[in-house]
């Protein structure tokens, strides 16, 4: 009987470790890495819902311990503004031209979208 058991559950670990591996051909394919990296045009975020605010500025301060931006629209004003996904914080740099898409997410401004400009 156990060597059933452990049979059933080799089946099933084989199965979903079959499942959720990548293809080998596409772990050694450096084009599909890069073209999983947003580009400088493309946007990065969640598609903007109707109340949303559009920003263009330049980064003034990325904050990844606080979760923060720092957005400067002119030269006397900065916005510093949440981020929602955390994955802007590799898309951007201090001194980026960015359009960012901003929406009041639990009464904080928080960045939905970004696109480099």
């Amino acid at each position: 009987m156990p060597s059933i058991i452990r049979l059933v559950f080799a089946a099933i670990t084989t199965s979903i470790v079959g499942m959720s591996l990548p293809s080998l051909a596409a772990a050694d394919d450096s084009t599909e890495a890069e073209r999983a990296r947003p580009a400088a045009s493309q946007t990065v975020g969640i598609a903007p819902s109707s109340r949303a605010e559009v920003v263009r500025g330049v980064v003034a301060s990325v904050d990844e311990r606080n979760d923060t931006i720092k957005i400067q629209q002119s030269s006397a004003m900065a916005e510093e503004l949440k981020v929602q996904d955390g994955l802007l914080f590799s898309a951007v740099r201090y001194g980026d031209k960015v359009e960012v898409t901003i929406q009041n997410i639990n009464g904080a401004k928080t960045i939905v979208g970004l696109m480099k400009r």
